[in-house]
């Protein structure tokens, strides 16, 4: 499936006039190449690519695909002899419906009148999420087809989970040969890493089991990842060591410094300063874009959700009611009898292993295992924490912590969590508006 290439589209194309969209059912004999073909057309004819869906049932392949022509293409009827060719040849059935520009008929609609009922398979099955940070590409999808081929995956389902543009899909595969070994999916995970480098996309893949649809617990770093800053350093903005702070910083996220002689440097930096400066931070804290959005949507579906930071009580406790979580923890700085800060911090550190060690505690609180648990981190001391957790994301993090995580995240879009749930964004949006 190599070399096809087909433009696709950053735009609702409903709003433009000229702008036509073909609604395309092929079904049929399930057989290698079937959706490489209908690409290749739409490479040949350049059309755009707005939706996808296939599925896949004893065999029978249902592929629903929505196609956007500009009415001034000088090869319009071609397109459309040119697919019942390609359906002839393939001995498939082809249906296509022209739209209007007003109508809100998907693929994802088109693909329900055709698809029967999956009945329950022997193979075991994954599923796959393709996240995008502009569209996702035919040419990419060609590739992505290719692998899994090779991996002995076949495709038996591909949904959106974006709601206007193909941002992000979830694709069903099966096998039954020996790619359920752990070290298989290990190394098979690192084939997508590179794939999704190489097209800006993000890939994760899990088992689809009753584990996944069954997580409860989310834990969730602070800084630069609930919130925008490192908190830290906006301290050491008021007090005048910002530069002193900021490289220590940087180098203990990259993992190039123990986290404990870190902190303790930083705090350090802070003696003389009085607490009152956290008002002042916590009066300009931005939350990550879909922050909210993740936290209600969650809240709304029984998760249990903490914080577990790094950095310090006085801002963890704030976001932890701003943002209606279940639990917070974080370092505590010692403060003398004037409500100036001494330099040091009081009681245990949290650091990489600690905050393992609390998401296995809340766990247990919870009465789950770690299968059950989500946690969400972007820098070198959240490692332990994120292999911990059943699903344990990378979110915008460094090149060293994406290399080590299994699964990542580079939009900063932190709702962007729910499409590795299996939630689409219209679900998401839905939950999160209505919540009380």
């Amino acid at each position: 499936m190599d070399g096809v290439v087909v433009k696709a589209t950053t735009e609702e194309p409903q709003e433009e006039t000229n702008y036509e969209r073909i609604l395309v059912s092929i079904t049929g004999k399930d057989r290698p190449g079937v959706l490489h073909a209908l690409l290749k057309t739409a490479n040949d004819f350049q059309v755009d690519v707005l939706d996808v869906q296939q599925s896949t049932v004893h065999r029978r392949v249902t592929i629903a695909v929505e196609l956007g022509i500009h009415k001034d293409c000088p090869k319009q009827t071609s397109i459309y002899r040119q697919l019942l060719i390609v359906a002839k040849e393939m001995k498939l059935r082809l249906d296509f419906q022209l739209m209007s520009s007003n109508e809100t008929y998907s693929a994802a609609d088109l693909h329900q009148h055709h698809v029967p009922v999956s009945t329950c398979s022997r193979r075991r099955q994954y599923a796959i999420t393709v996240l995008s940070r502009q569209v996702i590409t035919p040419k990419f999808l060609a590739n992505l087809g290719a692998l899994l081929t090779e991996q002995g995956l076949a495709m038996e389902k591909i949904q959106r989970l974006s709601e206007k543009t193909l941002q992000c899909l979830e694709i069903t595969v099966s096998s039954l040969g020996n790619f359920e070994t752990k070290t298989s999916l290990h190394v098979f995970r690192k084939k997508l890493f590179s794939l999704g480098k190489e097209y800006e996309m993000d890939i994760a893949i899990q088992p689809e089991n009753i584990m996944r649809r069954s997580k409860r617990l989310v834990v969730m770093d602070m800084d630069s990842t609930l919130i925008q800053q490192e908190v830290i350093d906006e301290l050491a903005r008021y007090a005048n060591v910002y530069d002193k702070v900021k490289e220590i910083t940087y180098r203990a996220m990259n993992g190039e410094m123990d986290f404990k002689e870190s902190l303790k440097q930083r705090v350090a930096c802070l003696k003389g300063t009085h607490m009152s400066v956290f008002q002042q931070v916590i009066a300009n804290l931005k939350y990550t874009q879909g922050a909210r959005t993740l936290c209600s949507t969650l809240k709304r579906l029984g998760y249990k959700l903490a914080v577990i930071s790094g950095g310090f009580d006085f801002v963890t406790q704030y976001v932890r009611h701003e943002l209606s979580l279940d639990y917070d923890f974080a370092n505590q700085l010692e403060i003398d009898s004037n409500g100036y800060l001494t330099g040091r911090t009081v009681g245990p550190i949290v650091d990489a292993q600690r905050k393992a060690d609390l998401l296995q505690t809340l766990a247990q609180m919870e009465h789950i295992t770690c299968d059950q648990v989500i946690a969400v981190g972007d820098g070198a001391n959240d490692l332990p924490m994120l292999s911990k957790a059943g699903l344990g994301i990378a979110f915008n993090a460094k090149p060293a912590v994406q290399e080590a995580a299994n699964f990542r995240i580079n939009i900063r879009k932190l709702d962007a969590i729910l499409y590795f749930l299996g939630i689409p964004e219209k679900e998401h949006l839905s939950l999160s508006h209505n919540t009380a």
